[in-house]
């Protein structure tokens, strides 16, 4: 049995049942006003969730295929086992959820070891990956997704510090695959050019000098304004398998994972914001058409709980598939009827409006207005990127850009033909 707590509460039990898990709120929990739900899925009941509602949740939170079998092992865990690599890492968690054996309290005070950066290196040394993992258990980090990454946290003077035992983290570094030539440009330029045309992206960098390797600041760790104090505090968060109660597996809506239209009610019913938050579902739906981006799935899209209230998170993963010429041209999540990217007609954006109820003249301007944003921003992109790192990659997603560019054009200045 494990503990699972919100922030520093305690909020109920995560158990196993079969082969699956089953949570229960504690009582107290469920009497606590101010104390909101982990989860949409999961909402404040006196009865246990099942694993088809408690275990999407919950594996969520893990890593997925071989970055878990390497993290599994070093936390002497059984990779198949969700409840034990939970028990094993989940100190420091995506969001503000954690968990930890009954009876073991998250540490009230934090502790770090700081981090030359020939040991940050190291974490990520192709030929030697045992330093990496034992980092991540000792940590008791878990990051979910199937590229490996550790979280750390960078002090003011740009240092790198290791968490011990599940301590609050402010970045998260990842290598990109090898096998993907120029991927770690391509995430740079990407999410680069989403920004210089006005998308809300995480910020992201290199780790630093020599460190080739991904740095992004975490949305979901905000300054805790404690003189004296943990320099961070926790935001929860919760991406949209989660929220809509969808295995890790099943993220595809091609596997029977949740595709726009869901997505869109979500943030119709729930955000503080659901105009504002539905017209960046949009944005985010045509830059990832624009850049060739078919892996935009549901686990790239979030949930964040602001002091505001919920609101859709910033964008983040954005990369250009199509550069890779060896993918399958097949999209994440189906754009109107259209699985293919190259399928794509005035009709599928026209369904696409009817799926998230907004009116087609005020999508077809979205996606006008993005369109020559996007155009614009290219050129200084590709220059601002490649004075801190040469990449023939800027210019193959230039062109994908240009050529995806064209045919949106054409797709929302053309007539419906109807279907």
């Amino acid at each position: 049995m494990l503990d699972v707590y919100l922030f520093d509460t305690c909020v109920g039990m995560l158990g196993a049942r079969g082969r699956g898990l089953r949570f229960q709120y504690a009582p107290e929990a469920l009497e606590d006003d101010a104390l909101f739900p982990i989860s949409l899925a999961l909402p404040k009941q006196g009865e246990p969730f099942p694993d088809s509602r408690a275990g999407p949740f919950f594996r969520n939170l893990l890593p997925e295929q071989a970055y878990r079998r390497l993290v599994a092992a070093a936390a002497g865990a059984r990779p198949e086992d969700s409840l034990g690599l939970l028990g094993a890492i989940g100190g420091e968690c995506p969001g503000a959820v954690s968990v930890w054996p009954t009876g073991v309290r998250p540490p009230h005070t934090p502790e770090y070891r700081d981090l030359p950066r020939v040991e940050v290196a190291g974490l990520f040394a192709p030929h030697d990956r045992a330093a990496f993992a034992n980092a991540l258990a000792r940590g008791r980090l878990s990051l979910p997704g199937v590229q490996e990454k550790i979280a750390l946290l960078r002090r003011a003077d740009g240092t790198w510090a290791l968490p011990a035992n599940g301590a609050v983290t402010s970045h998260i570094l990842k290598q990109p695959a090898l096998a993907f030539a120029g991927l770690l440009e391509n995430e740079l330029f990407c999410l680069a050019l989403a920004r210089a045309a006005g998308l809300e992206v995480v910020r992201t960098t290199l780790a630093g000098p020599g460190l080739r390797v991904l740095c992004v600041e975490r949305f979901d760790r905000v300054p805790a304004g404690e003189p004296g104090g943990v320099r961070l505090r926790k935001l929860h968060q919760e991406d949209f398998c989660q929220v809509l109660a969808s295995e890790p597996e099943r993220k595809y809506e091609f596997d029977g994972g949740p595709g726009l239209k869901r997505c869109a009610a979500v943030l119709r019913r729930h955000t503080a914001l659901p105009a504002h938050d539905l017209e960046r579902l949009v944005r985010w739906v045509g830059f990832n058409y624009l850049i060739g981006n078919e892996d935009a799935h549901a686990k790239n899209l979030a949930l964040l709980y602001s002091d505001d209230g919920p609101r859709l998170s910033p964008h983040y993963d954005l990369v250009s598939t199509e550069v890779y010429a060896d993918l399958e041209r097949r999209m994440a999540m189906k754009i109107g009827g259209a699985t293919d990217p190259r399928n794509v007609q005035r009709r599928d954006w026209e369904r696409l409006a009817r799926a998230v109820a907004l009116p087609w003249v005020r999508v077809r301007a979205w996606l006008l207005e993005l369109l020559e944003a996007v155009r614009a921003a290219v050129p200084r992109t590709m220059h601002e990127c490649a004075a801190s790192e040469e990449s023939d990659v800027y210019a193959q997603v230039a062109v994908v850009v240009g050529r995806q560019a064209d045919r949106l054009e054409r797709q929302l200045t053309v007539a419906s033909t109807g279907r």
